[in-house]
């Protein structure tokens, strides 16, 4: 068994659809089906589709039978059939194929356990809605149902700038106090949505062969530093000081606009009790 039949990569679509590549085996989750399917019953992997954002797999036989994945991630599919290819066998071009469709194996999916996270947004948009109607029906005022009904604005721009910040923040403080830093090499480079990205090829200092695709590199040779507690982060250079800045203002802005919203909140409930 070779390193590349299996690998880290996850391709997730759409309704909960999932695939990864374990041990030789593609486990492909869809439609309420988990199938594993061996490199052995694949003949080719194609990416295709509007944007290229569609894996499919075709397995061998006479009668070919195709298995489709639409993902968001262009890049995503790409890595991942990159992955799915590496770990197919070599085989000659007059070479018997086995019936790929004997080879795969099905098994219902388990029932999901209801979404609580679902659940909870309906029960939050419900409880908007009802008070933003209390307050257009009552005495309440029209400023205070103004408020509440844009109060969503600012706290969703809000808490996803504070997040946004606080992953550049935290990111950039930890690859300065515990950040290695090594020499990449320029494996490839490509274009996704008008970005030219690139791949670098370094090894930790454990001696593990790693990857690392972004927008910010372009040289043949560049220092990576990554995170030894956790690989995948890491970054094109050594200098953190920007990162940190940028990730504290975005903190403190966003933070400021959050803090508005939830006072449109309050005032808004404010309002409808007194």
């Amino acid at each position: 068994m070779t390193s590349t039949e299996t690998s880290s990569l996850v391709l997730h679509g759409k309704g909960r659809a999932s695939a990864r590549l374990r041990d030789g085996v593609v486990l492909l989750e869809a439609d309420g089906v988990r199938r594993r399917i061996p490199v052995a019953a694949i003949e080719r992997v194609d990416v295709h589709g509007a944007r290229v954002r569609r894996l499919t797999v075709v397995l061998t036989g006479d009668e070919p039978v195709a298995y489709h994945l639409r993902c968001r991630s262009a890049l995503a599919v790409h890595e991942f059939a990159q992955a799915v290819r590496r770990a197919l066998p070599v085989r000659d071009a007059d070479e018997p194929r086995p019936n790929g469709t004997e080879l795969v194996t099905e098994k219902p999916l388990e029932r999901a356990a209801p979404n609580r996270i679902r659940q909870l947004r309906w029960g939050l948009g419900g409880g908007y809605v009802l008070v933003l109607v209390l307050l257009l029906v009552t005495d309440a005022g029209v400023v205070p149902g103004v408020l509440w009904a844009v109060a969503p604005g600012p706290i969703a721009a809000g808490g996803l700038g504070v997040y946004g910040g606080w992953q550049l923040f935290r990111e950039a403080w930890v690859l300065r106090t515990r950040g290695i830093t090594v020499e990449g090499r320029l494996q490839r480079s490509h274009f996704y949505n008008g970005v030219e990205q690139y791949t670098y090829a370094y090894v930790d200092s454990h001696g593990v062969r790693r990857e690392r695709t972004g927008s910010d590199g372009g040289a043949e040779r560049v220092e990576i530093t990554y995170d030894p507690a956790d690989p995948e982060t890491t970054k094109v250079g050594r200098r953190t000081a920007g990162q940190l800045v940028f990730g504290a203002v975005l903190i403190l802005l966003a933070g400021a606009v959050l803090l508005a919203g939830v006072a449109f909140v309050v005032m808004g409930m404010a309002a409808l009790v007194i």
